[in-house]
């Protein structure tokens, strides 16, 4: 009878000790604050989504670029630059490492 009369004790502090704890929980919660919108400057609310995005120079140079060369032309020089840009990077790593 020791043995229940002890376990009944510890299960009765660890029920008050966890109402304490709840209890001490929500008294001490945070605060939530709900995300209000951010607000855009008035000079951007105008423009379209693809002149707000960070890459709108390259957009806009795309739409040049096929306005003057046409979009056969424009492809050719974008895919030459990456080429090269590319192939430049890649042999001075390779020069680079063959130096060390």
């Amino acid at each position: 009878m020791k043995h229940a009369e002890a376990q009944n004790a510890v299960l009765a502090r660890m029920e008050q000790s966890r109402a304490e704890l709840i209890a001490a929980n929500v008294a001490n919660a945070p605060v939530r604050i709900a995300r209000a919108p951010r607000a855009l400057p008035a000079n951007t609310r105008s423009a379209p989504w693809f002149l707000r995005t960070p890459n709108a120079e390259l957009i806009a140079l795309a739409l040049v670029g096929v306005a003057i060369l046409g979009l056969r032309r424009t492809v050719q020089t974008a895919v030459g630059a990456g080429l090269s840009a590319s192939t430049h990077r890649a042999f001075g790593d390779l020069f680079g490492a063959l130096r060390e």
